[in-house]
């Protein structure tokens, strides 16, 4: 499976970036093709200009840096998000990116009051994130708006059969070295699962 990775993380050496790590290697090793974009390291614009946003209908119209990403998701057969969740989401630039490449003509089409994927070839919608809230906290109190957001809205843009995988470390200020070991090895094992 050809599968695109999206990370969002400002600090190289972060626990996020070591998750991110970890998945492409598993998936290299199960004989993957993959690829980065590390939005933070391209240094990505997030902010939608208010030219882009009177062009956003038209596909044709699309800012000439955004054609890589937009190549990348037309390539890609698996998406996975690598990102910390801060206020109950991703980092604003990955947001941002969502709002510039998500767009008509490319990720969804509008026939009338009918909503089309553009992306049938995304088979697989994935996030690797951290949380400070316990795993209740977020799931039960707070409804897991990003959670939602990813795997729930993103995937009306995707294969009508796509899969989802949802892997999150949560209360990670709290967290050990040995939790942190065992959660890098439950990414592994389960990118490992995933079909080629």
């Amino acid at each position: 499976m050809r599968l695109l990775f999206v990370h969002a993380h400002p600090h190289a050496d972060s626990f996020t970036t070591a998750c991110r790590d970890t998945a492409i290697q598993a998936a290299t090793a199960k004989g993957h093709e993959t690829k980065l974009i590390d939005l933070y390291a391209e240094n990505f614009q997030p902010n939608l200009t208010p030219d882009e946003w009177l062009s956003y209908p038209d596909p044709d119209a699309i800012d000439d840096a955004l054609s890589p990403h937009i190549e990348a998701l037309q390539w890609a057969e698996g998406l996975i998000f690598t990102h910390p969740t801060w206020w109950s989401g991703p980092p604003a630039i990955l947001k941002g990116w969502l709002d510039r490449t998500f767009r008509p003509g490319i990720a969804f089409h509008v026939d009338g009051k009918t909503l089309r994927p553009g992306l049938p070839n995304i088979r697989l919608l994935g996030v690797l994130t951290s949380l400070g809230a316990t795993s209740l906290q977020y799931n039960l109190l707070l409804a897991a708006p990003g959670r939602r957001q990813f795997l729930r809205s993103l995937r009306a843009c995707t294969n009508r059969q796509c899969k989802t995988l949802w892997l999150a470390h949560y209360a990670v200020a709290s967290s050990t070295e040995a939790s942190r070991a065992a959660h890098l090895a439950k990414i592994a094992a389960r990118i490992a699962q995933i079909a080629v």
